[in-house]
């Protein structure tokens, strides 16, 4: 009879190999499922949410500094041009990007401001733009993963190198020629999701990009709330309100007092509720791609109601927790709730747009017009600004442009703060 340690070895071997078998077969079986039912990872990998705190976002400090900068888009010297202008000190400022710092200006100019801000750990929202780059790159890591998708990705390129040598210019139209005349590889060209552009600007960013970048703007989020100034920072935009109801609705987040025993705990709680219980901010499309509002439904395109208009209407009903009694069916505008700001980019072709509670910095570098920053802290930390009180400056520093209008470059931030605006040329 064999012995047990024999029995053992044949039971160890025979597990071993029964393992091999099905992990081999579990993979073909997820290759062949993804397949056949068009299904993919989940390429997004989101972030919802940062907090920041005092230390993160110091505005109360005379010898601190918090610079936010409007959209980048690879404009690496314009950038580093603006960081001169403003004396840009690290040990002492903190830098922070409403996003899009990637795409649609040179390949060079992304890559050198995905490293700048990679290697420094820039603190950032992500941009639709920078989404776009995310995804490309963990697509790029799933293939990679999969069995002979390394050598699939290597000879396509190189397939589409020669054909743009033989006058191709159209890579959409390139690619579904491939899907119907490819057929040994027809499998791998199925795998490129509807609607992606392959060798476009945002693939050939995520495949140079490292790993170290990859993770950098992974772990970048899509909002970032501040509760101590009562800001957020979103690329496109945060709603105050679910436009498809009144702001006074019982469900709104302004429209009811939270369970709290103190202002700050109250606010605290309200602009949480603004985040958690205006359904449309839980959509990333949302945070990432709106600008307005028309028929009641959230768009990215010029028609409809500028968010930041709607936004300015329900801050402007906000009458504090005191008047909560007075929200009533004969009252209805009178919310109790105090405003909070929001800081963002996205919306170029609006250019500068500064209302009281939400200012907009995307300038439209990337299309030769400036680059936008918001300085708050530093000389402004402390020095109050009532809402019925004009600002006034009395530094050298240029007037910002708007719509062909001069404008002063200092504004009212937060419940009686100001900041700040500087900007350079992009032409």
């Amino acid at each position: 009879m064999p012995s047990t340690r024999l029995i053992l070895a044949y039971s160890t071997v025979s597990f071993f190999v029964v393992y091999v078998l099905l992990s081999g077969v579990t993979n073909r079986l997820a290759t062949a499922w993804l397949s056949t039912n068009n299904k993919f990872p989940d390429f997004s990998v989101y972030h919802p949410l940062d907090v920041l705190s005092p230390a993160d976002f110091t505005i109360d400090d005379p010898h601190k500094r918090v610079i936010l900068i409007g959209d980048i888009h690879g404009m690496y010297d314009q950038l580093q041009s603006l960081l001169h202008k403003l004396s840009y000190d690290h040990t002492s400022d903190t830098l922070i990007s409403v996003g899009d710092i990637v795409a649609k200006g040179s390949h060079k100019g992304s890559m050198a401001v995905l490293s700048y801000m990679s290697s420094h750990n820039i603190t950032a929202v992500r941009g639709n733009h920078d989404q776009k780059v995310i995804e490309w790159r963990s697509w790029l890591r799933w293939i990679r993963s999969l069995s002979g998708g390394s050598e699939f990705l290597d000879a396509a390129r190189a397939k589409w190198l020669k054909a743009m040598k033989n006058g191709a210019d159209d890579v959409e139209l390139w690619v579904a020629k491939q899907i119907k005349q490819d057929k040994v590889n027809s499998k791998w060209w199925k795998r490129i999701p509807s609607g992606w552009t392959l060798y476009g600007d945002h693939f050939e960013i995520a495949h140079a990009m490292s790993d170290e970048e990859y993770d950098y703007m992974v772990s970048r989020p899509l909002k970032l709330h501040i509760p101590h100034a009562h800001a957020f920072v979103a690329h496109a935009g945060i709603l105050a309100s679910d436009p498809r109801y009144k702001p006074w609705h019982k469900n709104q987040p302004l429209a009811k007092i939270p369970l709290g025993k103190s202002i700050p705990e109250l606010r605290r709680l309200q602009e949480g509720a603004i985040l958690s219980d205006v359904p449309q901010n839980l959509d990333p499309w949302v945070t990432l791609n709106m600008r307005g509002v028309n028929h009641k439904q959230v768009t990215r395109g010029k028609d409809g109601t500028a968010w930041s208009k709607l936004y300015k209407q329900d801050m402007k009903m906000c009458h504090g927790y005191e008047q909560s009694l007075y929200a009533t069916s004969h009252n209805k505008e009178n919310l109790p709730c105090i405003p909070a700001t929001v800081i963002y980019g996205h919306a170029a072709s609006r250019g500068l747009d500064v209302k009281r509670w939400t200012i907009g910095i995307d300038t439209g570098c990337v299309y030769e017009n400036r680059l936008t920053a918001l300085v708050l802290g530093g000389r402004y930390a402390g020095v109050k600004l009532e809402d019925d009180e004009d600002v006034d400056d009395d530094d050298d520093e240029e007037e910002i442009e708007i719509d062909g209008k001069k404008r002063k470059s200092v504004v009212k931030f937060g419940d009686n703060g100001r900041g700040k605006l500087v900007s350079v040329s992009c032409s």
